[in-house]
């Protein structure tokens, strides 16, 4: 099974997100990682860029909403 994070630009949804897959919202001041059913490996709430980045490579695809 693949590991997929979302990245959701604040004017876009998502079609459909997967119960096991990461979303990230990207807001104007903060990013925010949303609770999901496959724990990732940081806590859900905001992050830094820096945490993304690890976010990103941890992840087996990356989609931008």
């Amino acid at each position: 099974m693949r590991t997929v994070l979302h990245l959701v630009r604040p004017t876009a949804t998502p079609a459909r997100v997967a119960e096991r897959d990461w979303v990230v919202y990207l807001q104007a001041t903060e990013l925010v990682l949303a609770p999901s059913a496959h724990a990732a490996p940081l806590p859900p709430g905001p992050i830094t860029h820096d945490q993304l980045v690890a976010l990103s490579f941890a992840a087996d695809l990356v989609i931008t909403w």
